[in-house]
This record gives C-alpha cells, structure tokens and sequence, in this order.
C-alpha cells in the first residue's frame, strides 16, 4: 500500500501544475492528481484500489495515472511511496544534469558582469523578484545550454510575450532551443522572427484563408509580403481584398487579390474606409458602363502571375 508523504502543512496546487501541467492532461488523472495530494497533506495512506473507489475510476486508471505524473515531474511514485515537492533535476529539465549551488553562482558572478546584469535584467523582465533557485536555473541556461546572457534575455522576453513567467515553462524554452541549435542572438532573433510572423500577419491571413493543413507557398509569401512591406496593406485591407476576390469569383485567388492591391497602392488607398469608398465609386462608374466591379474574365492570371515574379 503506497505511504504518502508531504514537506508543507497545506493542501498546495501550484501556479506550476495550473500551467504547465494540467492543460495536457486527462481529466481523470487530474482527479487522481489532486486526491493524492490531499492524502500527502493530510498523512493518511490509502491503497490504488481504494483511490479509484473514491473517485468512480478503475485502478489501472490510477496507476496509470501516478506513473504519468511521475514521469512529467509533478510527483515521485515508485509503486509504494508517492513524495510530492522533490522532483528529480533530471526528470525536471529532461537532461542528467545538476545545477550549481548558489555558493558557485555567486562567485561566478562577481568575475562576470554581464551574468550579474543579467539577474536584474531578468527581474525587470518578469516583474518579480528573483528567487535563489530562479537564478541558478538561469545559471543553467549560461553554463550548461550555452545560452549567452543576451540569447537568456531574449528567451525571457519572447516567454513573457505569450504571457508566461514560470520560470518552468521557460526552462522548457531554454531546453527545446538549445536541441533546435538556437544558442546565438542572430538564431534566436530568427526564431521569433519567425514566430511573430505565423502568430501575427501571417498567421491571421492564414485563418482567414482558411488555409489549415499546409504552410503558405514561396509564391504566396511573396505576395503577402509585398502586400505588407512595399504596398504598406495590413490584415484588413487585404481581408477586404480577399473579401472582393471571392464575391467576384467564389474562389482564392492571390493574382486576383494581387490586382485590387496594387490598384489601391497606386491611387495611395491604406485603410478600409477609403478603399470601400472606391469600390462604390469603381462599382457605380463601371455599371454606367455595362461593366462588372473587377470582371474575372479581364484578368489574365497567368500574366498576372509571371509579371508579379519578373517583379520580385
């Protein structure tokens, strides 16, 4: 029968666990999670069979569960104890590795300002103060992941962008940009780059588009990028470009969309308000004509598409 044993007197679920934890995890082992926890505060010892009783599950469930939870570092079980507040370095940051002592760290710093600055940095980066084992996992992103201080700086400003501060959550950053080989600024500069691209204009034309199972192509970056960097267009206006482009031919068409862009740059139309404007007065002109607003039939792609390249 598992003995379960607990180092605080109150019954805890940390910001650690909310965040990092739980939102990957089955709600079942959540429940076995919590009642475990509970048990260790409370120093009582209860069989997995009577743990599923409890909570309606089978005892597999639970095992399963225990086993889980050990192997994300939320708890230590080992068929009979389950020890909450001492996770294994290992299993923590994914690699056989121990931290220095802050006793080491200390001594380092005062020989390396860059790494003393980087404490203070950090803190106005989080908004909080540094604890002792906060600096010696930013310690370890400089002594055993290669990150220098600039690259430890970035790392905590891109984490705290998508609003994360746990220094867990970012150690799991460090960890995945050391494997992907960002160790230098120019790499990490790169990376968030490229992350703010698919998160920001990219990503919302993407969603638009309704462009889910595959990357934008070469020849579309193109045209997104011309949009955005010499025509000046944000997501609106080439939404609504977009929103033209299928009212006229039921279809994406990024030459089509090409042709209302480059029209409203060269007339020094940039917001919304002016190029609906100029559809009404383009619609009005051209039905006093016998014409369509933007005439699918007008447009030859092909052309369109070769001299957009010739361009590029």
């Amino acid at each position: 029968m598992p003995n379960f044993n607990c180092k605080i007197d109150f019954i805890p679920v940390s910001s650690d666990f909310i965040e990092n934890h739980m939102p990957q995890a089955n709600g079942a082992y959540v429940k076995v999670y919590l009642l475990a926890l509970s048990l260790a505060v409370s120093g009582k010892s209860m069989s997995t069979g009577e743990m599923a009783g409890n909570l309606n599950l089978l005892e597999s469930d639970v095992v399963n569960a225990l086993e889980y939870w050990n192997k994300n570092g939320a708890l230590r079980y080992d068929n009979e104890n389950v020890l909450f507040g001492a996770a294994k370095p290992s299993e923590k940051t994914d690699e056989i590795t121990n931290k220095k002592s802050m006793e080491q760290i200390t001594e380092e710093m005062t020989n390396n300002k860059a790494l003393a600055d980087l404490c203070t940095i950090s803190q106005e980066i989080l908004e909080k103060p540094l604890r002792n084992r906060d600096i010696e996992t930013l310690y370890w992103f400089y002594d055993e992941l290669g990150l220098s201080p600039e690259v430890i700086t970035m790392l905590l400003e891109y984490c705290v962008s998508k609003d994360k501060r746990s220094m867990s959550y970012i150690e799991k950053v460090a960890i995945s940009w050391h494997k992907n080989g960002i160790i230098t600024i120019d790499a990490a500069d790169r990376f968030i780059t490229e992350e703010k691209e698919k998160s920001g204009y990219f990503g919302s034309l993407k969603k638009l588009f309704g462009i889910e199972n595959r990357n934008f192509s070469k020849t579309e970056e193109t045209y997104l990028k011309t949009w955005r960097d010499d025509y000046g267009m944000d997501e609106n206006m080439v939404g609504l470009a977009y929103e033209y482009c299928i009212m006229q031919t039921s279809k994406l068409s990024f030459p089509y969309m090409n042709s209302i862009i480059k029209r409203w740059n060269e007339l020094g139309i940039k917001t919304v308000p002016q190029a609906e404007k100029d559809h009404e007065d383009f619609k009005n002109k051209n039905k006093q004509n016998g014409l369509t607003v933007f005439d699918d039939d007008s447009v030859n792609y092909d052309e369109l598409e070769r001299i957009m390249q010739d361009k590029m």
